[in-house]
C-alpha cells in the first residue's frame, strides 16, 4: 500500500511529503548519495588545480601564438584530468539520483530496500534513464543554441543601430533572462523521467513523453516545486564555497596557488559529507510531484483504490 495520500496535493503538501520521505529513510538515501560521491572525491584529492590555473595565468595576451599552443600542450594533462573529474562527477551524481529513486519507490510501497538493492535495481534501468537524459540534454542544447543565435543577432543589431550602452545592456539582460527561463522550463519538463522509468518501466522516448504529458495544465506548480528542489539541492555546496571564500578566487585566480593541500582536502571532504544531504530531498520532491500529477491528470487515486478494494474482496 502506498504511503502517499491518494488525492490531489497542494504545493505545500508536496514539499512536506518530500520532507517526510526524506526523514523516513534518511540514512539509506544519504549513504547511497555518499557512496556515489566517493569516486569524484578521490579524483579531486589527487588533482591539483593550482598547476592548471598557474599555467593559464602565465599566458600573456602578447605572447607568440606558437608559444601559447606549446603552453596549452603542456597543460593538456591537467585539462584531461579536469574533464575526467567533471564527467565522473556528473555520471555518479546522475546514478545516485536514479538509485535513490529506486529505493524511494520501494519504500513508498512499503517494500524493503537496501543500498545494494538500490544500486542493483538501478543498473537495468540505466539504458532507459540514460537514453532519456541524453535525448533531453540534446534537445535542451539545440533549443538554447537556436535561441542563443537568434538573440545574439538581435543584440548585434541593437548595438549597430544604437550607440546607447543602456540598449546594449537591455539586450544582454534579455539574453540572460531567456536562457534562465528556458533552463527552468527544461528542468520542469523532464522532471518525471526517472519515476516514469523506475515506477512505470517506460523506455527512453516514452519516459520523456510521459514527463511532458504530466506537465500539461500544471506548468506553474511543476516549475515552482522544481525550483524549490534545485535551490535546496544547491544550497550546501554553495554555502561551503561561500564560507571558504572560494568565490573570490574567480576574481584573483592566482590566489589558488596559495591554497594549502590541507585546506583543499578540508573543502573537498566537507563537500563530500555535506553535499549528499539534499539529494534525497530533491528526489523526494520529484516522486511526490509525479504522484500528484498522475492523480490530477488520470485519476490515479481512484484506480488505485479500486485495485485495493478488488484485492480485499478476493
Amino acid at each position: 500500500m502506498s504511503t502517499l495520500p491518494l488525492r490531489p496535493l497542494g504545493f505545500g503538501e508536496i514539499v512536506d511529503g518530500a520532507v517526510q520521505l526524506y526523514r523516513r529513510d534518511f540514512g539509506l538515501y544519504y549513504l547511497i548519495a555518499l557512496l556515489c560521491s566517493l569516486p569524484d572525491y578521490v579524483l579531486l584529492v589527487l588533482w591539483n588545480p593550482a598547476e592548471l590555473l598557474e599555467g593559464m595565468e602565465s599566458i600573456e595576451s602578447g605572447d607568440d601564438p606558437a608559444l601559447i599552443l606549446e603552453q596549452f600542450g603542456a597543460m593538456s594533462g591537467s585539462f584531461g584530468l579536469l574533464l575526467l573529474i567533471l564527467l565522473v562527477g556528473m555520471f555518479f551524481a546522475w546514478y545516485a539520483a536514479l538509485s535513490i529513486t529506486v529505493a524511494m519507490a520501494d519504500r513508498v510501497e512499503d517494500r524493503p530496500s537496501s543500498i545494494g538493492g538500490a544500486f542493483r535495481g538501478a543498473l537495468p534501468r540505466i539504458p532507459s534513464a540514460g537514453g532519456a537524459s541524453i535525448l533531453a540534454l540534446l534537445g535542451f542544447v539545440i533549443v538554447q543554441f537556436i535561441l542563443g543565435t537568434a538573440l545574439s543577432i538581435f543584440s548585434v543589431g541593437v548595438l549597430l543601430a544604437s550607440s546607447s550602452p543602456w540598449m546594449t545592456l537591455a539586450a544582454v539582460a534579455i539574453m540572460v533572462a531567456v536562457t534562465v527561463l528556458v533552463t527552468i522550463f527544461w528542468i520542469a519538463a523532464v522532471f518525471g523521467v526517472f519515476p516514469a522509468v523506475v515506477i512505470e518501466g517506460r523506455p527512453a522516448i516514452d519516459a520523456l513523453r510521459r514527463s511532458f504529458a504530466l506537465c500539461k495544465s500544471g506548468w506553474l506548480k511543476v516549475i515552482g516545486i522544481m525550483v524549490v528542489a534545485m535551490i535546496v539541492y544547491s544550497a550546501p555546496p554553495m554555502a561551503i564555497q561561500t564560507l571558504a571564500g572560494s568565490w573570490d578566487l574567480f576574481l584573483s585566480p592566482g590566489e589558488v596557488a596559495t591554497i594549502s593541500p590541507t585546506r583543499q582536502w578540508i573543502l573537498n571532504t566537507a563537500d563530500l559529507v555535506i553535499g549528499p544531504l539534499t539529494v534525497p530531498f530533491m528526489v523526494g520532491c520529484v516522486m511526490v510531484l509525479f504522484h500528484d500529477r498522475r492523480v490530477r491528470s488520470e485519476g490515479y487515486d481512484l484506480e488505485r483504490l479500486a485495485d485495493e478494494m478488488e484485492a480485499g474482496i478476493r
